[in-house]
């Protein structure tokens, strides 16, 4: 199975020093307005409909606005053969230091 962090613990788990890459489900207007530093942008729908966006050299962390989104996307790419970590309870309650708007 994956792993999941719960996104009280994101910042923690980050300075551990994850390698892979950050995937926001998010809308590209709810990206904009703020992301997590480095996270590229894969809205959920287009996502699920074009899977092989995305490559699995390296593992993929996914988030979403309140999670249910990033768990969807874990269970269909691990079921794929990628390594994924989803983040629990999403964006929204996030207070971290890893936050960017633009």
């Amino acid at each position: 199975m994956y792993e999941t962090i719960p996104i009280q613990h994101l910042d923690r788990w980050l300075e551990q020093g994850y390698e892979g890459r950050i995937i926001d489900l998010r809308s590209p207007s709810s990206y904009c307005q703020s992301h997590l530093c480095g996270a590229e942008n894969y809205p959920f729908d287009e996502l699920m409909e074009q899977p092989e966006l995305l490559d699995n050299s390296q593992p993929l962390l996914f988030y979403c606005a309140r999670g249910s989104e990033s768990l969807l996307a874990c269970n269909l790419f691990y079921r794929k053969g990628y390594q994924v970590v989803n983040v629990a309870n999403g964006l929204r309650f996030y207070r971290g230091k890893y936050l960017t708007d633009q």
